[in-house]
């Protein structure tokens, strides 16, 4: 399963990319990327970035839990 962090690096394009868009170098992005979550205090931030395509529970579930309100899923058409 794709991490929060994951989601929002192939979102922006790259780790690089990400990076610019919030003001970090890769590196940062990188360390995000191993440790596997975005700092608590960074998450709404990328959140509104994104326009809610990757929520702060996928960033960092550990601090804000459980989606209230999961994204559905599109059914396969048949």
């Amino acid at each position: 399963m794709e991490t929060g962090i994951a989601k929002a690096i192939r979102l922006a394009g790259s780790q690089t990319a990400l990076g610019s868009m919030l003001g970090l170098t890769p590196q940062a992005i990188q360390k995000w990327a191993a440790q596997g979550f975005v700092p608590s205090d960074r998450c709404r931030e990328v959140e509104t970035r994104f326009s809610g395509k990757v929520t702060r529970y996928e960033l960092n579930p550990e601090v804000f839990g459980e989606d209230p309100k999961p994204q559905r899923k599109p059914r396969a058409q048949s």
